[in-house]
């Protein structure tokens, strides 16, 4: 009798350490490939000879930053932009494009907006605008030279009249929403 339980008890420790085995090894792989997808999906966007524009993301922002004189960051590989820390804010930030050359900037905010825009997220905005060279934001927003846009109630858009429209370059505007305790700015532009 002890030997057939001992028997047993071999058996399946034996069984339970090969099954551990064999996850563990399904696991590396799924990991290897998910790994292996996502660096194809981003070389194929950084290398495609089609495009118009550098598309190298990390490059192209990396000189902007270092143009800005913004040092501290940490490139996020897996979303393709910097993040940053900047007067106590987390900034997002990208440039480059293929067919599109986009600048884009990302705030999350603990400054809420209230019905009538407080002056202080403005001035933010502003001063973020102005130190990434969004011209056509630069000092507008202080002026009141916008139109703001209601999208939703969490949510709305200024939109800026473009003072050259001959120069290709779109100014998308400025998005403004509320994410669960977090005001979320996104500024963009791009050339055509």
């Amino acid at each position: 009798m002890k030997k057939t339980f001992f028997s047993v008890f071999i058996l399946i420790l034996t069984i339970s350490c090969s099954e551990k085995k064999t996850n563990k090894e399904n696991s590396i792989i799924k990991k290897s490939k998910s790994d292996t997808v996502a660096k194809t999906a981003n070389t194929e966007i950084e290398n495609n000879p089609d495009c118009v524009f550098d598309n190298n993301y990390k490059k192209v922002t990396e000189e902007w930053l270092d143009e800005l004189e913004i040092k501290n960051y940490v490139w996020d590989a897996e979303i393709n932009k910097a993040k940053l820390i900047y007067d106590g804010d987390t900034l997002t930030v990208f440039k480059g494009g293929c067919n599109h050359f986009i600048s884009s900037v990302e705030i999350k905010t603990d400054i809420y907006p209230n019905k009538e825009l407080d002056t202080s997220l403005i001035r933010k905005i502003n001063e973020i605008a102005c130190k990434f060279k969004f011209d056509n934001y630069c000092k507008k927003l202080i002026d009141g030279q916008f139109k703001r846009n209601n999208t939703s109630n969490s949510s709305f858009f200024l939109e800026f009249e473009d003072d050259d429209p001959e120069d290709n370059l779109i100014s998308e505007g400025i998005e403004i929403l509320e994410k669960k305790k977090s005001t979320i700015i996104k500024i963009s532009e791009y050339y055509n």
